[in-house]
């Protein structure tokens, strides 16, 4: 009889009661360092398990289940990662690799000049400025837009000055512009 009483008042935790534990011990892991370096698998998390309920086959299957209903990622050393989905984390490994050989460039330099033309138009007037060797110099980045082609230069006096000659464009002020 005190063997069923004690199995009842030490009953294993849900496994949703794992989940939550789980996510709260790396929540904080996360909030204090930055990251996980301490959880790489169920038996990680079963000293705090264990300091609330006796250690157990059940109690280890219980905390593994929950683990892997959470489906949490894993960073390149293994550890889980509580902040992000498994999708997000794919994404992010997916973007990281694709921008390894990228540069960044600051824009904070550069002057936005916008060409307001019809839609029509844009994706030729774009290809002309992209193979115009004169332009290329010119330009540090140039964008389709809803109202025209957004061009980015660290030389706006040139560059529209080479549109001046080039094409009669009306040269306008940002504040002539109606929104």
């Amino acid at each position: 009889m005190p063997s069923s009483h004690l199995s009842s008042s030490h009953k294993n935790p849900s496994r949703k009661s794992c989940e939550q534990t789980i996510k709260r011990i790396l929540t904080r892991e996360f909030e204090e360092y930055g990251e996980n370096h301490h959880f790489k698998q169920a038996s990680d998390f079963m000293i705090y398990f264990e300091s609330l309920h006796p250690a157990s086959p059940g109690l280890t299957k219980q905390v593994q289940r929950a683990i892997n209903a959470l489906n949490l990622p894993r960073d390149e050393n293994g550890y889980f990662i509580i902040n992000k989905t498994v999708e997000e984390y794919k994404a992010e490994q997916e973007l990281s690799l694709l921008l390894q050989s990228s540069t960044l460039i600051n824009l904070q330099n550069c002057t936005p000049i916008l060409i307001k033309t019809e839609y029509w138009k844009r994706k030729h007037v774009i290809h002309l400025i992209r193979s115009a060797p004169e332009l290329q110099r010119l330009f540090v980045t140039l964008t389709e837009t809803d109202s025209g082609i957004l061009i980015y230069t660290k030389n706006p006096e040139k560059l529209t000055e080479f549109f001046s000659e080039f094409i009669k464009i009306n040269v306008e002020s940002d504040t002539d512009l109606s929104l």
